[in-house]
């Protein structure tokens, strides 16, 4: 069983969990896509900053009995501590790509430490916000699953909107693309950095806290999904939000299909391969859609 689908609870008889789980894959990576997509780090600490979250909405319905407060607190939590990972540490090491690797592999085993010794390894549960479920097309829907699929769907486009859209999006592209030419024309580079960096820290937060009802938490919780997301944003192309939300629909929707027609282990073996080979393929397919296009351009301009 693959870690999202484990985590998920999938049953081959819910067909409606072949949508949720190509939503949990895409909501994974909406963080990746801000710290590895866009500033080129390979940020193992994504799970660990996906674990913030779900024990800040643990927390949360302790103090308040309100898991929903706890998704606002996991969005400021883990943007906080992507802030100070990123002005702390990794923004010195952005021209070097292994000594970065390395200090995010032990943000990561700090993090886990820090919780383990905070709320020790022993299995935690979060309440259901909603709780129930309702019949539609003969399939039982729980109502938290399908919010999980309306979340995602809503930063999806809250994050297009940002990047395509507004002032911010703009500045932050062309740091991306080109910081020594963005500074010249007056860019702060490093806040548009650490900006970009506390946005995915703070979506990976949301994204623990948001799939926390669902799961059993404990410290290795975020490892579940860290493979995963790491995959849909290679294969959807770093740069591509379009990409890493078609990679991830795939990817899980994929899964979650097999599922109904061979076991759990050769389907999470099926999709693996698959995935490999599309990566492995991709650079041959653009460069033929390349020369596609610039031989039609030719013909048409003749």
């Amino acid at each position: 069983m693959t870690p999202a689908v484990a985590a998920l609870g999938f049953l081959p008889t819910d067909s409606f969990n072949v949508v949720v789980i190509g939503a949990v894959f895409v909501l994974i990576s909406l963080g990746l896509y801000f710290t590895f997509g866009l500033l080129d780090v390979v940020n193992l600490a994504h799970g660990g900053l996906i674990l913030i979250g779900a024990y800040t909405a643990l927390q949360m319905e302790a103090w308040t009995g309100s898991v929903l407060f706890g998704m606002g607190a996991a969005a400021i939590t883990a943007g906080l501590v992507g802030v100070a990972m990123e002005r702390g540490i990794l923004r010195f090491l952005y021209e070097r790509p292994l000594d970065s690797l390395l200090a995010t592999f032990g943000l990561a085993v700090i993090i886990r430490q820090v919780v383990q010794l905070l709320y020790s390894a022993n299995p935690r549960t979060v309440p259901d916000p909603i709780g129930g479920s309702f019949s539609f097309l003969e399939l039982n829907i729980p109502w938290w699953r399908l919010m999980i699929v309306i979340i995602t769907a809503l930063f999806v486009v809250a994050v297009l909107i940002l990047m395509e859209r507004t002032r911010f999006g703009l500045r932050a592209r062309a740091t991306v693309r080109n910081p020594h030419l963005a500074e010249t024309q007056g860019v702060n580079i490093g806040w548009y950095r650490a900006a970009m960096f506390a946005i995915g820290a703070s979506l990976s937060g949301i994204a623990g806290a948001v799939l926390a009802p669902i799961n059993t938490l404990n410290p290795q919780f975020g490892l579940l999904f860290l493979v995963n997301s790491f995959l849909v944003v290679i294969l959807g192309g770093k740069r591509s939000l379009r990409g890493i939300v078609v990679a991830g629909l795939v990817l899980g929707g994929s899964l979650g299909v097999l599922q109904f027609i061979i076991s759990t282990v050769i389907a999470q073996i099926v999709v693996l391969v698959l995935a490999i080979a599309a990566v492995r393929l991709r650079p041959v397919v653009e460069r033929q859609v390349g020369e596609w296009r610039q031989r039609r351009a030719a013909a048409e301009a003749a």
